[in-house]
């Protein structure tokens, strides 16, 4: 019965019934390394003859059609893929040359003539029937040569179940959708307008799944319903518009190995054809694309150009098909420059699903494997993906796998859960996947995807490595029963009649490659899903030919997520052999214990990652002592060895390792016999940095350094400190620091993810980062310089509103992140609702809004007007308000639903302060402290008697300083002003100079009940009980106090004494006092000064009971008997006015900081002290 399933197809791009195939196994190679190769000749017929001879060493089969006309072209399309046959051109009359000699050279046995005698002459067919078996395919017209054509397809085997219709009226549709139709191996059938003339065409497809390419207008609703049609896929606005649609509708369908390019420039008569025409069935024969491009310069070329950019990598085969007068030298250096410059936007192409149970995500460049395939970078239906590998997620059905393929621009994420037929879910990429040179990350997508499965799976490809391992991939996953082995299925594969079984297959290494493992709920039965098993051998397979058959599947047994199995089929593969010695063909090292061993072929997985086959500088390498990690690379052509320690670590300059003879290669041959090779390690002495900071999501910062640095350093929190757009200390938010794509086992990386812990977000506008203390994996470590930046906050931060009742005229809106202030200060941006239930109203114009320092809220005062939140008259009385025209700092809308609501009937009950939010410092000679609370204090409830209930002191209260002024700053929180007395310098019983005397311990201890923030709610006790506010910045540097007499002698605070004992100083003092507590200072810090003598000291001694410093001289001091018969002495700190000396601090605050003593010119100018003796 015939399976009626419409293929999925991306929107919009005309799909045509078109020619598909041609070239076979290929001698071109494109020059790769991003450049093209070009296959052309003098004209059409030249152009075909040299692509055919040079895709083609032999061919038994060759397909010839008219050079003077398409549509026999086309349609022979999918017969030359199905033949496995090249088209060459020739005249209608006689046989081209070059059409004779390539058929010659190819040494063909059969031709097919494609069109009748009118197309190609009988003359023709009568001089190559001398020589070859030829087979006529045509009929009166182009749409009677397509039906035969098509028949001739399904006596070759070809199915029915899936045909491509399109108009035949023309080529350039056709042309385009060749290489997906021969991909697919899809019949193409032509059509027109005429339901007449299409009654044969509709009934060789009435039991098909048709899907329709082009409009409406050219192929009409009538022919598609008359063809009973199930899809329709419409163009672009022009051939290179739909071109470009086509191919990215069915990007899924198309590799990226091999790309073709040719000329389709509209002419008249429109006949620039043949070029593409061969270049179509060349595409379709490697199920790559092809791309047509347009005169010099155009928007079509222009546009064919970007997308060969974002489609095809440095490795990709490139052929440009045609000569210079087509597509000229400067297109094909713009396609080059193209495929090797950067990409600077990276984005999501598509995703599309395969089968039920997994998603094929392709990037428009090249990606960073290990953040493409952490699963945890991807959702499903809203689900965030878990690792399939981790034992703590066992049974989950979040559980996936994920994996970068070759071209490193498409992931395979195969689900644990399969999806229901037809079922339709969102499928989100997270901003974290990093681009391959890890510069950019890829911005967030999300797109709907349908899960369907109506086909079988498939053998998409047998691969022999050496002649030991046999890679066998699939189009889709398929069971391979309950064992990661795959065990359960190896008697369903048979190497040239052989149970595989018993070819000395090796099973412990034999392996389903990167299976995900699922539990039936119903019947906990285990099943592992995989596209690719790797089969080893510890015995040669045959060289030469060989035939892999792979037996029909059966429940659990190489079936799909559908239940389809997979039918018995066959693939041939040689081996070759090799018996030379492997050769070591480079050695590099790293200084961050990484050695990387390149070798001239494939090495042996089991014999090339044994540890104790190695030895660095005489020391054998054990896994966990000495070397983390020894993996194969580069297609198993590469050693990587990692983290070299102990006594592996590398030596500077020369070192040496020995590889055991144990080693073999992919063929069995051993290296060579004591094996020494010596290489050199370039110290490393530069210093990492800090590339970049930015905002990954809503609560992640990703953090990328310039090089590789010791993980364990860049993952520990205390090497960062966080601060928000009010200057706020809120590094406690920050959790546990992560690696992109790694592991906790991971000793270097340059990214690193900081989440915030909880709901925080980073909805502030900008923050501040500090940074200090990374260092890089050298053998003599590299530090960082620290660094302190800014970056802004996140755009994914969804915008909310909370409405508040501070009055019965004051509404507040408390926003969840900064917002345009452009649009927060418009009252004709808000609505309201009235408890009438009328619709919403703009608010009369007396409204008054008044907007927060930091734009996160907004106070309507309605004072002014008829409405009020308690008002008798319903109309009146405001019920809720909306944010409706308010857009955030990204200018984006709040969305409905989230820009307001009811106002409450009740208020919040206490303000709280931030965390770590108080800071003391000076302005001027002024004392201040700003504190910051959760919203901002509403700055009319402040009165002329706040300032007296707003009070530091200590924490018992029994001190209690009491403000001069109080302030709402710039932050929306409170500044406290305490102004300078002048006696602070010479008295410690001032307001200013208790406060300082309590240093970092000094505490907000009073508040007035009668302030309010914007919300209502009251600054009370609990306010200051919920949590201690002390400062966490303590900016007030210290400062010293002395009484002086009228002659400026020092009466009080400062003194100096001596000990004489038999006629001799034994020991002498000088204490200083400061007004707040000391943490460091050196006894070379002041100078001393007897009668011109200067006297250093010996010790200096802090005493923060009384914050005070006692300079002490030794008896053994060399001037110490200057105090004899001293009376007085002068003390003078040792600095310049105006400088800061940086070995007098205060203690250390919250923040790790210190404030440094400036000595006053009164200081500098030196302080007489009276010397008494003990």
């Amino acid at each position: 019965m015939n399976k009626k399933g419409t293929k999925a197809l991306a929107s919009a791009t005309l799909m045509s019934l078109v020619l598909t195939t041609a070239l076979a196994t290929g001698n071109v190679k494109a020059a790769a390394n991003g450049q093209a190769t070009r296959v052309g000749g003098t004209d059409r017929y030249e152009t075909a003859a040299k692509v055919a001879t040079t895709n083609f060493t032999t061919s038994d089969n060759v397909v010839l059609v008219s050079g003077e006309g398409y549509a026999d072209s086309v349609s022979a399309s999918v017969l030359a893929k199905k033949l496995d046959a090249p088209i060459v051109l020739t005249g209608s009359k006689t046989l081209d040359a070059n059409a004779k000699s390539a058929i010659e050279t190819l040494k063909a046995k059969n031709v097919y003539i494609i069109g009748g005698t009118g197309s190609i002459s009988a003359s023709i067919e009568s001089g190559l029937k001398s020589n070859y078996t030829v087979t006529r395919l045509g009929g009166k017209d182009r749409y009677a040569t397509n039906l035969a054509i098509a028949n001739k397809l399904v006596d070759l085997g070809v199915s029915k179940d899936n045909i491509i219709a399109v108009a035949g009226t023309g080529f350039a549709d056709a042309l385009s959708v060749a290489p997906v139709a021969a991909a697919d191996n899809e019949i193409l059938l032509l059509t027109n307008n005429n339901a007449d003339t299409m009654k044969n065409t509709a009934e060789f497809a009435k039991d098909s799944n048709v899907t329709v390419v082009g409009t409406t207008n050219v192929v009409s609703d009538a022919i598609y319903n008359q063809l009973n049609a199930d899809k329709r896929i419409n163009g672009g606005a022009d051939r290179f518009a739909t071109n470009i649609n086509v191919l990215k509708a069915f990007d899924s369908d198309l590799k990226a190995d091999k790309l073709y390019v040719a000329n389709a420039t509209q002419a008249n008569p429109d006949n620039l054809y043949a070029d593409a025409l061969v270049a179509s069935a060349i595409a379709g024969k490697y199920s790559a694309p092809l791309v047509l491009v347009d005169k010099e310069s155009s928007t079509g070329t222009t546009n064919a150009i970007n997308y060969i950019g974002t489609k095809a990598t440095k490795a990709t085969d490139l052929q440009v098909v045609g000569g210079t007068g087509v597509v000229s030298e400067d297109t094909v250096t713009a396609i080059e420059n193209a495929i090797n410059k950067v990409n600077p936007d990276p984005e999501v192409s598509s995703i599309t699903a395969t089968g039920l149970n997994q998603i094929k995500v392709v990037f428009n460049q090249e990606v960073d494997q290990d953040t493409a395939e952490d699963v945890t970078n991807y959702e499903v239906d809203g689900s965030q993906l878990t690792d399939a590998d981790a034992d703590a997620n066992e049974g989950l059905d979040t559980n996936a796998k994920a994996t970068l393929q070759d071209d490193n621009k498409t992931v395979l994420i195969t689900l644990s859960d399969k999806q229901d037929q037809n079922k339709s879910v969102d499928v989100k990429v997270r901003k974290g996947i990093l681009t391959d040179d890890k510069a950019n990350t890829v911005p967030e997508f999300t797109q709907n995807v349908t899960f369907s499965d109506t086909t079988a799976p498939t053998l998409d490809s047998v691969e022999v490595r050496g002649n030991k391992k046999l890679v066998v991939k699939f189009s889709e996953p398929i069971n391979v029963g309950s064992n990661q082995s795959a065990s359960g299925v190896y008697s369903k594969f048979k190497v040239n009649g052989n149970n595989i079984a018993s070819l000395g297959l090796d099973t412990d290494n034999t392996e389903a490659k990167d299976a995900v493992k699922s539990i039936d709920k119903n019947t906990n039965k285990v099943s592992y899903w995989t596209n690719e098993i790797d089969f080893y051998f510890t015995t040669a397979l045959k060289t030469g030919d060989n035939t892999l058959k792979v037996s029909d599947g059966s429940d659990d047994e190489l079936e799909d997520a559908a239940g389809f199995p997979v039918s018995e089929t066959t693939e041939d593969f040689n081996v070759d052999t090799l018996t030379s010695t492997p050769k070591i063909t480079s050695i590099t090292a790293e200084d961050n214990g990484k050695v990387y061993v390149n070798f001239d072929r494939a090495l042996d997985k089991k014999t090339a990652t044994t540890d104790d086959n190695f030895k660095i500088n005489g020391y054998v390498l054990t896994k966990g002592t000495n070397v983390s990690d020894i993996e194969l690379k580069k297609d198993d052509t590469q050693i990587k060895i990692s983290g070299l320690k102990g006594n592996a670590k590398l030596n500077k300059n020369s070192n040496t390792i020995y590889i055991s003879n144990n080693i073999k290669d992919a063929y069995g041959n051993y290296v060579e016999d004591d094996t020494n090779e010596s290489f050199n390690l370039d110290e490393d002495t530069t210093k990492p940095a800090v590339s970049s900071v930015y905002a990954l999501n809503d609560n992640t910062i990703r953090v990328k350094f310039s090089k590789d640095v010791d993980a364990s350093y860049a993952r520990n929190v205390s090497n960062y400190k966080l601060r928000d757009n009010s200057g706020n200390d809120i590094t406690n938010q920050i959790g546990t620091i992560t690696i992109p794509g790694g592991s906790t086992s991971d000793t270097s990386t340059d990214i690193v993810d900081i989440p915030l812990t909880g709901s925080n977000k980073l909805s502030d506008s900008n923050y501040s980062i500090t940074i200090k203390n990374i260092q890089d994996l050298a053998s003599t470590p590299n530090v960082m310089n620290d660094y302190v930046g800014t970056f802004s906050g996140s755009d994914d931060v969804n915008s909310g509103v909370k409405i508040y009742n501070v009055s019965s005229t004051k509404v507040t809106l408390v926003f969840t992140k900064e917002m345009d202030a452009g649009t927060l200060d418009d009252i004709s941006n808000y609505k309201y609702v009235n408890a009438a239930g009328d619709p919403a109203k703009s608010f009369p114009s007396k409204t008054h809004i008044s907007v927060s320092n930091d734009n996160k809220s907004v106070t309507i005062d309605l004072s002014d007007t008829s409405l009020s939140t308690t008002a008798s008259n319903d109309s009146n009385k405001v019920a809720a308000v909306y944010a409706t025209g308010v857009k955030d700092s990204n200018g984006n809308s709040l969305d409905v639903g989230n820009n307001g609501g009811s106002v409450p009937t009740t208020s919040v009950d206490f303000v709280k302060a931030k965390d770590n939010s108080l800071t003391i410092y000076y302005d001027g000679k002024d004392l201040k402290a700003d504190v910051n609370f959760e919203n901002p204090v509403d700055a009319d409830t402040l009165s002329a008697t706040s300032k007296d209930n707003f009070k530091l002191g200590n924490s018992d209260g029994s001190i209690a300083i009491a403000a001069d002024a109080v302030s709402v700053n710039k932050n929306g929180g409170l500044t406290l002003t305490f102004n300078r007395n002048p006696k602070d310098d010479s008295d410690l019983t001032t307001n200013i100079n208790k406060i300082k005397a309590l240093g970092n311990k000094v505490v907000l201890n009073s508040v007035d009940s009668s302030v309010k923030d914007v919300t209502g709610a009251a600054l009370t006790n609990t306010t200051i009980t919920d949590k201690t506010i002390t400062p966490y910045f303590y900016n007030a540097a210290p400062k010293t106090v002395v009484t002086k007499d009228s002659n400026d002698v020092a009466t009080n605070y400062w003194t100096a004494s001596k000990t004489i004992t038999d006629g001799k100083v034994t020991d002498a003092s000088v204490t200083v006092q400061f007004d707040t507590p000391i943490a460091n200072v050196r006894a070379t810090d002041f100078k001393f000064n007897i009668g011109g003598t200067t006297i250093e000291a010996d010790n200096a001694v802090i005493n923060n009971n009384n914050n005070t410093v006692t300079f002490t001289f030794d008896q053994d001091n060399d001037n110490i008997q200057s105090f004899k018969d001293a009376s007085t002495i002068v003390v003078t700190p040792k600095d310049t006015l105006g400088d800061t000396l940086k070995d007098i601090s205060t203690v250390k605050d919250g923040n790790g900081d210190y404030a440094y003593y400036v000595p006053s010119s009164d200081d500098l100018s030196g302080v007489t002290v009276t010397i008494s003796a003990n």
